[in-house]
């Protein structure tokens, strides 16, 4: 008899149940200082230059 799996929810797969997996405190403090600073210097209009993410675009993506 095959068994067929329960189609995961959207809630489950992008907000998963934290078991063992849940970042420790120092990795915590550190995405919350990266985010503070990210809304910042987004409150600040300091956003990425087009030579920024044209230099970022050539890094990651083949000929472009």
């Amino acid at each position: 008899m095959k068994q067929t799996q329960k189609p995961l929810s959207f809630d489950d797969v992008t907000f998963p149940p934290h078991f063992e997996t849940e970042a420790p405190e120092d990795v915590l403090a550190w995405q919350t200082e990266k985010v503070k600073a990210g809304r910042t210097a987004a409150d600040e209009c300091r956003f990425a230059t087009p030579d920024e993410i044209s230099a970022i675009v050539q890094k990651f993506v083949p000929n472009a």
